[in-house]
């Protein structure tokens, strides 16, 4: 307990000033220390909420940047579409001819003859594959097909815009002959429905059911204000190899790109590459 005297005497007047005696619990004083500490540690956090974090989400949010566009980078879903049926059509019309081709083995041919003629078959095969991959350089093209994106909501608290992309590319689907591949992956798939009686497959981002995009909120309400021409670019290459010998032909879409940019001014929110 501390004691505090206070007062003293005026030597001119000789009048004495009055004499208070104040107490100090100890009590007391470790109360108002602790609200001492309770109002410095509310102002910290709250420094932190407000002024710290918001600055850490905004260094570690990828800033945009001008895309290095590419010949074909801004091909319509459609269009899409019929370069992989062509492709596929022509995969599908070999794949049956090379089976014509082998047939069964006749009466009277020898099993070297007939493995002969399989061997042959096959290298007839895989030229013209080959050679249409070539003539459609195949082997040059990287596609970049765009997907419109809805943005959704934006989490201000977080700093994280909710994205959605309902658009999908048709895509050849699966048949005994021919096999169309996507490979595994955490962005881009390819699934097989059937709308009214028909069968379809379509390439779809594989997004359940958003992208949540960390961005900061001055570019994200910038954005909303331009979403019309806001997209998804998926860039692909078309894969008509066939490996090892197999019953029945591949044809695979391989993805090999995936970002969210802006068609009007070409510039790059966020990008990840797909292995």
């Amino acid at each position: 307990m501390s004691k505090e005297m206070i007062g003293d005497r005026n030597s001119d007047t000789g009048l004495h000033r009055i004499t208070v005696e104040r107490t100090v619990s100890p009590s007391y004083e470790g109360t108002l220390m602790r609200t001492i500490l309770r109002d410095t540690i509310r102002q910290i956090a709250l420094l932190v909420t407000f002024v710290v974090i918001p600055s850490l989400l905004s260094s570690q949010t990828p800033q945009p940047k001008p895309a290095t566009p590419l010949p074909e980078d801004n091909i319509a879903p459609a269009e899409f579409t019929v370069m992989l049926k062509e492709a596929w059509t022509f995969t599908k019309d070999e794949s049956e001819n090379y089976a014509n081709a082998i047939g069964k083995k006749t009466e009277f041919e020898t099993t070297a003859e007939f493995e002969k003629r399989s061997v042959v078959a096959r290298q007839q095969y895989l030229a013209k594959l080959a050679k249409y991959f070539k003539d459609k350089k195949f082997d040059q093209r990287v596609i970049g097909v765009v997907l419109k994106a809805d943005l959704n909501q934006y989490d201000a608290d977080n700093q994280v815009y909710s994205v959605s992309c309902p658009s999908v590319i048709e895509a050849p689907y699966n048949i005994p002959t021919v096999t169309t591949e996507i490979a595994q992956n955490a962005y881009v798939g390819l699934a097989d429905t059937i709308r009214m009686g028909y069968r379809t497959s379509s390439i779809y981002l594989k997004f359940n059911p958003y992208f949540r995009w960390q961005v900061g909120r001055d570019i994200a309400k910038a954005t909303k204000d331009d979403e019309a021409n806001i997209f998804f670019r998926i860039r692909f290459k078309v894969d008509m190899s066939q490996g090892e010998a197999r019953k029945g032909s591949r044809f695979a879409v391989s993805a090999k790109q995936v970002m969210l940019f802006n068609q009007r001014t070409n510039t790059v929110y966020w990008e990840q590459t797909i292995r």
